[in-house]
C-alpha cells in the first residue's frame, strides 16, 4: 500500500536485482510497475505492454522507458539493463491537471481491509461498515483507526485513483505499532474554532483561549503553555487538513471549558 498530497510528484526508482536470471546469455530483464497500474510501456519507442509488466531477453545497456496512463503525465526516464540480473522501475505517475475553471468530480479508489473480523475499522472518524471491501474512499491521505479489543492503531493510509488498495492486518496480539489506550487522530477544525489556528509547513500553532500549544506533523512531541509533551500518535495532514491525538484534542477542550466557567 501506499502510503501524501493531491498532487503526487513522480518518483521512479530504479533498481538492479542481484540475482539470476533465466535469460538468454548476454541478456537482462525489466520488471515495471506503477501506482495507478494498467500505464503503457514504451522502450525505445516500441510498444511493450502494460504495467505491472515483466520484460525478458532484454539487450544489456542503456534504454529509454517512456510511461503513459489516460489522465495522468507521461513520464520517461533512462534505464541500464545488467545481464543475467533484473532492474525493476517502480513509478509513481503524476495526475494532468484539470482545466482552468474546471470543477471536475475528485477520484475515487477503494479500500479493502483483510484480517479485520470483529475488528472496528474507521477512516478520517467515520466507522466503516463489514464487511469491509472495496469501500469507496476519495484519492488522496486518509486516517485508518483499528480497534480490536483492548489492541488500538492509527496510520496513514493513500488511496489513489480508480485503484484498489488492500490493508491486511497483523493478528492480534502481532500489533507492534499498537497498544492499550493508543489514540486514534481527529480533525483539529472539529474542537478549535480554524481562526485560532495556524499551519506552516509542517508546524500547527494553536492560540485558544489561554491555551497555547505547538506540534507538527511526523512528530511525537509538542509544548503546551510552554511545557513540553509526549504523544503516542504523531499529528498528521489528511487533504490539508491537521489532524491531531483524541487525548490532546480533549485535554484542550477540558482546559478551555475549565476557564469559561
Amino acid at each position: 500500500m501506499a502510503l501524501r498530497t493531491a498532487c503526487v510528484v513522480l518518483a521512479i526508482f530504479v533498481v538492479t536485482l542481484w540475482a539470476p536470471v533465466a535469460a538468454s546469455s548476454g541478456r537482462g530483464s525489466v520488471y515495471v510497475t506503477t501506482l495507478p497500474p494498467g500505464a503503457t510501456v514504451w522502450m525505445d519507442g516500441n510498444y511493450m505492454g502494460e504495467t505491472p509488466l515483466y520484460l525478458d531477453g532484454l539487450d544489456g545497456g542503456r534504454h529509454f522507458i517512456t510511461l503513459t496512463h489516460s489522465g495522468w503525465q507521461p513520464q520517461s526516464t533512462a534505464i541500464d539493463v545488467t545481464v543475467g540480473r533484473v532492474t525493476t522501475v517502480s513509478a509513481v505517475l503524476t495526475a494532468n491537471a484539470p482545466a482552468p475553471g474546471a470543477s471536475p468530480a475528485r477520484a475515487k479508489g477503494t479500500l479493502t481491509v483483510r484480517g479485520a473480523t470483529g475488528a472496528k475499522i474507521v477512516v478520517d472518524g467515520v466507522t466503516m461498515v463489514a464487511p469491509y471491501e472495496l469501500l469507496p474512499l476519495s484519492a488522496g491521505d486518509h486516517i485508518l483507526f483499528v480497534q480490536r479489543g483492548s489492541e488500538r492503531t492509527t496510520s496513514r493510509i493513500r488511496i489513489y485513483p480508480d485503484t484498489a488498495t488492500t490493508v491486511s492486518l497483523a493478528p492480534r496480539g502481532d500489533v507492534s505499532t499498537g497498544t492499550q489506550g493508543e489514540d486514534m487522530l481527529a480533525a483539529l477544525a472539529d474542537y478549535v474554532p480554524v481562526s485560532d489556528f495556524t499551519v506552516s509547513g509542517d508546524v500547527i500553532t494553536i492560540h485558544y483561549k489561554g491555551i497555547e500549544l505547538e506540534c507538527a506533523a511526523g512528530s511525537h512531541t509538542y509544548v503546551l503553555n510552554g511545557k513540553p509533551g509526549t504523544l503516542t500518535v504523531a499529528p498528521a495532514f489528511v487533504s490539508g487538513r491537521p489532524y491531531l491525538p483524541l487525548s490532546l484534542l480533549n485535554r484542550i477542550a477540558s482546559q478551555t471549558g475549565s476557564a469559561g466557567h
